[in-house]
């Protein structure tokens, strides 16, 4: 989930009853933040941030190893570990994948949470959202529920990463910031068709990392198939099917190439 800031209006983030103590660039070595390409090409603008984006020109992702931590069911300190290495494979993922469209890339800024707090671009919706990335700050929020915490075995929650993650990339690619500028001109009916390519290319972003690293996780191809068989879809995020096309279509191609949402037909895109 997303929500974007349709006002140019500059929000720091402020420290919050609910926010675990936790580093504020969770997973980020000094290796990775040292790597993001200094001499970059300027951020691409206008409609063609959207539908030519350099993302698209970048080659399929390493297949890095990412092993799974272990959890302990309700004990937050091994969920934060597990997190934090997942976050390091994400970062290492996406630093190349910049490096090679020549875009600045930097790692994001991280919140565990355990309940409703404010981000920066309103307040988290618990009882909706397991993840949040809010634009105005740069952060990924991720709500760490008791039915998380209580399955230490559960899949859904790196989904969930991976999908904030795929955001906060399209918000370094210059997407979101073209999506915002042109929020203002444009029919509540477009608004929504736009946000829905928004979602389901993260959705496809998310599925070309995990299946980049599914031969190290240790995973059975049924957590997978349980993954797609409960996908729920909504006006925000598109249809079921055509979720699990892109989650699928991303698995595939191992790449953002195969995730140009933007070119797709609307029956893709619903």
């Amino acid at each position: 989930m997303i929500r974007i800031s349709l006002r140019p209006v500059a929000v720091a983030a402020t420290a919050v009853a609910g926010v675990l103590s936790l580093t504020g660039t969770a997973g980020a070595s000094g290796a990775t933040a040292a790597s993001a390409t200094s001499a970059a090409r300027p951020l691409p603008t206008g409609p063609k941030a959207l539908t030519r984006n350099p993302l698209y020109t970048t080659g399929e992702f390493e297949f890095f190893a990412c092993s799974e931590l272990s959890r302990r069911p309700g004990d937050i300190d091994t969920y934060r570990v597990y997190l934090d290495n997942l976050l390091d494979c994400l970062n290492r993922t996406w630093t190349e994948e910049f490096r090679q469209a020549g875009l600045k890339f930097s790692p994001p800024k991280v919140r565990y949470i355990t309940k409703s707090v404010a981000t920066g671009c309103g307040k988290y919706p618990a009882g909706y959202a397991a993840g949040l990335y809010c634009p105005r700050n740069g952060t990924m929020w991720i709500l760490l529920s008791k039915g998380q915490l209580s399955d230490p075995n559960e899949f859904n929650l790196f989904t969930v990463i991976a999908h904030e993650y795929g955001h906060y990339a399209q918000d370094r690619a210059g997407i979101l910031l073209e999506f915002a500028r042109q929020y203002p001109r444009l029919s509540k009916k477009r608004v929504d068709d736009l946000n829905r390519r928004i979602e389901l290319q993260a959705e496809c972003f998310s599925g070309a990392f995990i299946g980049s690293v599914w031969r190290s996780l240790g995973r059975d191809q049924v957590d997978w198939d349980d993954q797609l068989k409960w996908i729920i879809g909504d006006k925000w995020h598109g249809k079921a099917n055509n979720i699990r096309y892109w989650l699928k279509r991303g698995w595939y191609g191992n790449g953002p190439k195969v995730c140009n949402t933007f070119s797709a037909p609307a029956s893709k895109t619903a």
